[in-house]
């Protein structure tokens, strides 16, 4: 298997679309699927490995980079409509 995918830091909880990705598509990484996507998700985008609460932190690079809004599956892209920034939130 091929990957789509980029991770950075094991403590991520999201992963980089490194490709575009179609709805139901594998979501690869180290030739592993790890979910499939639950909706279309363009290359550079994330896509949340693990059910993410609203409130809770999003991890990309070992960092927070923003707080759900609303519950996020997984396989589902991670973007504004569902997080928002953190101020003054760097890491956890």
């Amino acid at each position: 298997m091929r990957n789509n995918t980029l991770k950075i830091n094991e403590r991520d909880n999201v992963v980089i679309a490194t490709s575009d990705i179609k709805k139901g598509e594998a979501v690869i990484l180290n030739g592993e699927n790890l979910v499939n996507a639950v909706e279309d998700i363009a290359a550079g985008h994330k896509i949340a490995l693990t059910r993410i609460q609203t409130g809770e932190k999003v991890f990309r690079y070992g960092e927070v980079i923003v707080q759900a809004t609303q519950p996020i599956e997984r396989g589902e892209w991670v973007h504004v409509h569902n997080s928002k920034p953190v101020p003054g939130e760097m890491t956890e």
